[in-house]
């Protein structure tokens, strides 16, 4: 400082002592308060440096719409931050094909939850962590506990049995509850709750597609329930050269026929059971009779997904995006014998009155695909989570065609029908088909074009439409056609080209 700077200083603080004081305590508190600001700023930067912060590892996966700061901060959108389907993601996603040369190890954690545990008459506050030991080693944890080792539970969630995996996808699910009692307004109206028209319309149902590669003859069977205790077995068979044969067999169920925990049904004549690595689907009926032993391919699963929208729900899952069936199914007086033949399984539950969608599924020794386009009553899109106009692949592992992995989720772009032509008759009148599906997806470098060339067109009226043979009946409502060909498949996933062909098949809905 200069004399002058100096001087005056001085006369300051001599004329006006405690002003002075109390000014330089305030720049003084400031200055302190600036350098812990600019210290926490430094410390956060080389927190964010640090993997260890989040764990360990090199690459940390987030729910989509959370912001990765929140992991370093503890941002409030980040409290009760969760992954769902991590099973699947460790062992279906990360350990697929695509990527199982690039990633060395995945391990997923529960970190610091909070628990309340009672000792003693007391309530206290705990949090919990936790992990499974083997991974943790291999991703060199940060909070893997030393000297751990798995336990059954662990063994089990890394590598599951068919029978723990069919329970953990395929179980029914709980209809909406029973409607309270209908109450009235004055003048006499009913007033009827939200959810009396959920639960009414309420339907799930299991669906097995199968399909023989010699002589070309399928069958779609499924296994239905509805709200109230009833249910029923339905399928379509359609052998070369015949017409199909459909057969309804209503059924009344009975306690402990629908499973909300396991995979393992019963509808009337109808049995589903799964041990070791396969299905068993059995039908004894004079009408139908079933006997068929599907091989799930290791790996071909998509985890359960739910759109919702108001009292609308649908929901879907599929066990079985690639297997292989034998046995036979007897209807109408004609067998079709199934040896080796490729298979499909998939499971719906909700609200499905008046929804429509476009769907389809192929598969061949090299992967598997299923695309679907779910539409909602009001023709918005749902608030629910995968489904919206999405494909779905799955890569056949090398040196090992039985199994595999997922390798792809991409939003599809375009879905579009060509060569409309004269097609099936649904209540007296024939209804257009299309010759050929087209349907692209993409997904930044990722790309993929199907193809379906359809050679055989299968229609009837969807659920909660007017049925009947009479020309007026049902008559502008939409038709639900079921359409099976030969598909193509074209694109680049992970970088690499993909291209295979084998049998499709496709379902949508349209207009007489």
């Amino acid at each position: 400082m200069t004399p002058a700077a100096w001087l005056v200083a001085r006369r300051a603080l001599l004329d006006r002592p405690w002003r002075s004081t109390l000014l330089l305590f305030g720049y003084g508190a400031g200055v302190a308060i600036m350098i812990a600001l600019l210290s926490v700023g430094d410390a956060l930067l080389l927190e964010a440096k640090d993997r260890n912060l989040v764990a360990g590892g090199d690459v940390v996966v987030l729910p989509e719409g959370i912001d990765p700061a929140v992991i370093k901060v503890n941002g409030v959108t980040g409290m009760f931050l969760t992954l769902p389907n991590a099973g699947f993601l460790v062992r279906d996603v990360l350990g697929s094909p695509r990527f199982r040369r690039d990633v060395i190890a995945a391990a997923p954690q529960i970190s610091s939850r909070l628990l309340y545990v009672r000792a003693r008459g007391r309530v206290e506050t705990a949090s919990a962590s936790a992990g499974i030991p083997s991974l943790d080693a291999q991703a060199h944890a940060a909070r893997a506990v030393a000297g751990g080792s798995d336990s059954a539970a662990d063994k089990a969630w890394l590598n599951p049995s068919l029978v723990t995996l069919a329970g953990q996808l395929d179980h029914f699910h709980q209809a909406p509850a029973a409607p309270r009692p209908v109450r009235t307004l004055r003048g006499g109206a009913p007033l009827r709750p939200r959810d009396s028209t959920a639960r009414a319309a309420w339907v799930e149902w299991d669906y097995f597609d199968v399909v023989d590669p010699a002589t070309g003859g399928y069958a779609y069977l499924t296994l239905m329930t509805g709200a109230d205790p009833l249910g029923a077995v339905l399928a379509r068979v359609k052998l070369p050269g015949t017409p199909v044969e459909d057969v309804l067999l209503p059924s009344l169920l009975l306690p402990g026929d629908i499973s909300t925990t396991t995979a393992e049904q019963r509808v009337g004549p109808a049995r589903l059971t799964v041990d070791g690595g396969c299905y068993h689907l059995a039908v004894d009926d004079p009408r139908l009779r079933v006997q068929l032993t599907i091989r799930p391919d290791r790996g071909f699963v998509l985890p359960a997904t739910e759109l919702r929208l108001g009292n609308v729900v649908s929901g879907y899952v599929v066990p079985v995006a690639r297997g292989r069936a034998d046995g036979t199914v007897q209807a109408g007086g004609r067998t079709l014998t199934l040896r080796n033949a490729r298979a499909y399984h998939d499971h719906n539950w909700g609200t499905w009155g008046a929804v429509s969608w476009d769907w389809g599924q192929a598969s061949s020794d090299a992967g598997a695909l299923v695309y679907a386009n779910v539409r909602l009553p009001n023709g918005e899109p749902g608030d629910g989570s995968g489904t919206r106009a999405t494909m779905f692949l799955w890569r056949a592992a090398s040196g090992d065609a039985s199994s595999g992995g997922f390798v792809g989720q991409l939003p599809i772009t375009d879905v579009s029908y060509t060569g409309w032509r004269p097609g099936p008759a649904v209540d007296g009148r024939r209804v257009p088909a299309p010759s050929e599906i087209i349907v692209h997806a993409a997904n930044g470098p990722d790309t993929a074009t199907v193809r379906i060339r359809v050679v055989d067109a299968l229609g009837g009226r969807p659920l909660g439409a007017p049925a009947g043979t009479g020309a007026r009946r049902g008559a502008g409502s939409p038709v639900f056609l079921q359409l099976r060909g030969e598909a193509t498949l074209r694109g680049t996933i992970g970088g690499a080209p993909v291209a295979w062909q084998g049998p499709a098949v496709s379902e949508t809905f349209v207009r007489p």
